[in-house]
């Protein structure tokens, strides 16, 4: 038996006794901390915690859920981490994941050390994809160029910041004339994917509910759109009258519409392709270059903090402030 035992772990004694210690650890293993720790959390949506299952299952059980967490070692924590087939914002997400379940487990007097601590990616470590910012022509070419179901919702992408999930989620009583005649949107819903599928909840965080107001030349597209609709009714809508799907939308409409228009033989041509959420970040541009005050664009875009504000259009900021200066030459 011990001559087996020792071929199965290399005839190495120091594996040997590695396994032997993992065999008779008495403590959790890394996969039952990591479903206590997203059982636990409070305050959250079933979809949210639906993704964390995911996450934990996909990137974290495979490889290291296995193992007692009292025999879990910074060396493996971070290999694992290195190795992951991810983008840098989901690893760090994977990452505070383990990590939160190791600090509970530590609370708990499970394990003496959260061998996950500290460990970080380098910054420059995933190359993270640059929006792609389109001028009010580029816009329009696009609008152009789609299926005319949808012109109207890419020129309201662009006027008003709104993400995917929330455009779509607005009913017709959600846009309203104010008194000068002006839409206003309140944007108070949003698409997104629970346990069961896809089901309309709140914005993505507090200051997501807010209201925003449309420039007046989008009236009359707006009132085209608008007239037939009644107050519960969706505003955006597939071809069935049915709620709009990111996937759907980018699989039969966005994507012909972008492959057509970066055709290197196409003219007029886009000379990049951009995405659904790059009108989010050609809205904001566009406010900077008028020299809007980024709080006001925080406001408008439903950012929680100022500081994710300025980490993603600040440089633009500095672009248009400069632009400022030149003007007193």
């Amino acid at each position: 038996m011990l001559e087996r035992f020792l071929n199965d772990n290399g005839q190495c004694f120091r594996l040997a006794a590695e396994a032997t210690a993992v065999m008779h650890s008495k403590a959790p293993r890394v996969r039952d901390v990591v479903r206590a720790q997203i059982d636990g959390i409070t305050g959250i949506e079933s979809g949210t915690r639906a993704r964390y299952r995911s996450l934990a299952l996909n990137h974290i059980e495979d490889p290291l859920g296995s193992i007692p967490v009292d025999r879990l070692t910074r060396a493996q924590v971070l290999a694992w981490f290195e190795g992951l087939p991810v983008a840098d914002k989901t690893r760090k997400n994977i990452h505070a994941l383990l990590s939160a379940a190791l600090e509970t487990a530590v609370r708990e007097r499970q394990v003496g050390e959260n061998v996950a601590k500290g460990i970080r990616a380098p910054r420059s470590a995933v190359l993270a994809r640059e929006s792609v910012f389109l001028s009010k022509a580029d816009v329009e070419l696009l609008a152009e160029t789609i299926d005319p179901q949808y012109s109207t919702l890419i020129r309201f992408f662009a006027a008003t910041g709104l993400r995917f999930s929330e455009a779509t989620a607005l009913r017709r009583r959600d846009i309203r004339k104010d008194d000068g005649g002006r839409y206003v949107v309140h944007v108070t819903r949003a698409w997104k994917l629970g346990g069961g599928g896809w089901v309309i909840g709140g914005p993505k965080s507090p200051k997501s509910r807010r209201t925003v107001s449309v420039q007046l030349s989008l009236i009359g597209i707006l009132d085209e759109q608008l007239g037939p609709l009644r107050n519960d009714d969706l505003v955006f809508t597939n071809a069935s009258g049915g709620p709009l799907r990111n996937n759907q939308f980018h699989r039969l409409f966005w994507g012909p519409a972008i492959a057509a228009l970066t055709d290197p033989g196409a003219d007029p041509r886009l000379d990049q392709a951009p995405t659904p959420h790059d009108l989010r970040h050609t809205h904001a541009s566009w406010l900077i270059a008028k020299g809007a005050p980024l709080p006001v664009i925080q406001a408008r875009l439903g950012h929680e903090t100022i500081q994710t504000t300025v980490d993603t259009y600040g440089h633009l900021a500095n672009d248009a402030d400069s632009h400022a200066a030149d003007l007193l030459d």
